[in-house]
């Protein structure tokens, strides 16, 4: 059963590239290129999301769960086009990161691409494993989802950025995914739910995957741009840069992050009470992105 009470929209949306550099929060440049890492990611999964759902979608018989993941998995192909275009921009800033974005399609097919195969390796249909293999990769989304909508929820309501003047394009592409991943917060968890019953130990498997992946990934991507970038002399530890960013409050805190692990853990969990809809729609009514491909339609 879907908890979501609204009709989830998929919107198309415009940016211009042109004056946004890559390190587009001046004097940011950790904080810049840990969001860039995004553009490398993101265009990745939303794909394999898609690809996962395709598969999902015969196992749900619930007429307005079907609804939901269908318009989740336009807003997700969407979102995946948006950031696309960025690995290509940054080449007239002389960082070529094709290397990078082939590196993590190498990894992502390797661990959950192949939906015969359990990390590639195990042959699911020849050991039974076809269903519960699925309902891991639909646990691994819901689990991911749980974060994004964590991030979404801090880059709609935080102020802390604007007081650094930070590219108005990018902002408003951070923004406006944030707002539909806090618009489509619930239908990952549904799903799961409805194939699964989104029993504890199955959560703290999923979430046992998820966690290392997103912070190995996000030190080494954050890593990896920071090295192509021609205008940093030293790549600075992470770890260090994280601590600072986030006492100034312009990133997520680890504990904040930690915290949201453990709500995915707890028996009464529920996405609709991790953000508030209303800010999201709010956000996504005037987002420079969706009313620029308004007015040219």
């Amino acid at each position: 059963m879907a908890m979501t009470p609204y009709k989830i929209v998929p919107r198309k949306v415009s940016f211009d590239w042109k004056g946004t550099p890559p390190q587009w929060i001046k004097g940011e440049p950790f904080v810049s290129h840990l969001a860039n890492s995004t553009h490398i990611l993101l265009p990745i999964v939303e794909a394999w999301f898609c690809q996962v759902y395709k598969e999902a979608l015969p196992h749900v018989t619930d007429d307005k769960l079907r609804e939901d993941v269908i318009a989740f998995m336009r807003q997700e192909a969407i979102h995946g086009g948006a950031h696309k275009p960025l690995a290509e921009h940054f080449l007239k800033f002389g960082m070529n990161i094709a290397p990078g974005v082939a590196r993590t399609q190498r990894i992502v097919d390797r661990l959950v691409g192949d939906p015969e195969r359990i990390f590639g390796l195990i042959p699911v249909k020849r050991l039974g494993l076809g269903k519960w293999w699925l309902d891991t990769r639909v646990g691994i989304i819901a689990a991911g989802e749980h974060f994004t909508c964590i991030l979404g929820r801090f880059i709609l309501e935080n102020q802390e950025l604007d007081k650094l003047e930070p590219d108005a394009t990018m902002l408003d592409l951070l923004r406006w995914h944030g707002a539909e991943e806090v618009e489509h917060r619930a239908v990952a968890f549904d799903l799961y739910k409805d194939m699964t019953g989104a029993p504890i130990a199955h959560r703290v498997l999923v979430l046992g995957f998820i966690l290392p992946f997103l912070t190995w990934y996000w030190v080494e991507s954050t890593r990896y741009l920071m090295s192509q970038d021609p205008t940093i002399a030293k790549v600075p530890g992470f770890f260090t840069e994280w601590r600072k960013a986030s006492a100034r409050n312009i990133i997520p805190s680890a504990r904040s992050l930690i915290g949201a692990s453990w709500r995915f853990l707890t028996p009464g969990y529920n996405p609709e009470h991790e953000a508030d809809t209303e800010i999201a729609l709010d956000y996504l009514a005037r987002s420079p992105a969706t009313r620029r491909k308004t007015a040219a339609a």
